[in-house]
């Protein structure tokens, strides 16, 4: 808004209507002076009296429209100059916020666009020096593992630069724009005390600068550094400051999601390869224990902790007389002839124990086997079990009833020779 407005003479329309203004008055006092001189003839003396204040009357009329009349259209006409240059402001003011609007939102859809992140952030650069009005426009990404800033993208030159300059924290107004985590508007740069010259990347031919940091206040991470350069002189406005402010916004918002992303992938790849490998180490392992399950002498069943079987190998079936699918059908308590013994034994092995009982065991076909049945608890993919051995012990029970028998016959030998 300007802060004075100069006086400019009354248009034509204005000028038109003072002359009518004027005429009208002209012609009311010669009418007045006529009809003046026709009463005076009539009336004598005082015509002379009425005849001088006729004659001032177009006197009292000039002074009249000078001292209101003037004034007040002339104030009219400043007040219409005003609204007319306040109407222009307000009109380049929407017309700039209508380009930034659009700017915003141009910037969010190439920033978000499925392209990879270097060509986003080219179409980031290229937007936003334009709605700027900048000449060129470089944005760094920040590595916290080397803790510099990397050029990842430019606008209006420099494409040879990118990946190749790198700037410590600190280091140049870009590098000092990171670590304060503060904004840098100049408009002569170079003659700024911050101010270096970064190898490889050449901005003699710049005036004014815009730094900004890319930063999530709300995680407090800094995502990297976007700078606007001006070839000539740059008064920064209010206007400019909110939208580059809220571009940054957008632009450090995106690229930390990508990398959140890309560090998910990361560990998602680490964690599937770690799945395959314990898989594989699993699966091998389960074989191997199959396996000399499978091919143990000995009868061998897994049981859950309330005596319900779920795996028996081969030589259990053949000592049980079932088949390993009507064994998996079937409890513990099942298979022995006194189920108290065996409740006694899973008890144990439930706290940790090595157990030993003695037992019998029942056949599909009715018939009892004595058994030695261990048992001893442990862990398979995160669940408590009970593996427990039972060994066919009627083989070493007939050897000492033979045994015994030998023995009563030995005996009886030794009595009929001491007769």
């Amino acid at each position: 808004m300007p802060q004075s407005i100069s006086r400019r003479p009354l248009h034509d329309r204005g000028r038109l209507k003072v002359v009518i203004v004027i005429t009208l008055v002209l012609a009311s006092a010669v009418g007045a002076g006529a009809v003046a001189g026709f009463w005076s003839a009539s009336a004598g003396g005082t015509s002379a009296v009425v005849l001088g204040v006729l004659a001032v009357l177009p006197i009292l009329a000039v002074l009249l429209y000078r001292g209101t009349i003037e004034p007040y259209y002339r104030r009219l006409e400043d007040a219409n100059l005003e609204l007319r240059l306040n109407q222009e402001e307000l009109n380049d003011i929407r017309d700039d916020l209508f380009i930034k609007f659009l700017g915003i939102s141009d910037v969010n859809h190439a920033v978000n666009s499925p392209h990879l992140i270097e060509k986003r952030l080219h179409d980031v650069a290229e937007i936003t020096a334009r709605v700027m009005g900048a000449d060129a426009c470089l944005v760094y990404l920040y590595y916290k593992k080397k803790d510099d800033l990397v050029l990842a993208a430019t606008w209006g030159g420099h494409e040879e630069s990118v990946g190749a300059v790198r700037v410590a924290l600190g280091q140049g107004i870009a590098g000092w724009a990171a670590r304060k985590i503060e904004p840098v508007m100049l408009r002569d740069f170079r003659s700024d005390a911050r101010f270096s010259e970064i190898p490889g990347l050449s901005v003699a031919d710049y005036l004014s600068l815009y730094s900004l940091p890319l930063y999530v206040y709300s995680s407090g991470t800094l995502m990297g550094v976007i700078e606007l350069y001006y070839e000539k002189g740059k008064h920064f406005t209010d206007e400019d400051i909110t939208f580059f402010t809220t571009l940054s916004g957008i632009i450090s918002t995106t690229i930390q999601n990508d990398r959140l992303q890309e560090e998910l992938a990361k560990m998602n790849t680490e964690l599937e390869q770690w799945v395959a490998e314990k898989t594989e180490e699993l699966r091998a392992s389960e074989e191997r224990y199959r396996t000399l399950v499978e091919n143990a002498c000995e009868s061998i069943l897994v049981l859950t902790e309330s005596g319900d079987i779920v795996f028996a190998n081969e030589q259990a079936a053949r000592l049980t007389g079932y088949a390993k699918y009507d064994l998996l059908q079937k409890r513990i308590f099942d298979l022995f002839s006194d189920p108290a013994e065996v409740r006694a034994l899973l008890d144990d092995a439930r706290q940790g124990q090595r157990v030993l009982r003695q037992g019998e065991l029942k056949m599909s076909g009715g018939a009892a086997v004595p058994v030695d049945v261990s048992a001893v608890g442990l862990t398979l993919m995160g669940k408590r079990f009970v593996q427990s051995v039972i060994r066919d012990m009627s083989s070493r029970a007939q050897l000492e009833s033979l045994l015994q028998k030998k023995d009563l016959e030995i005996a009886s030998l030794k009595g009929q020779q001491e007769h």
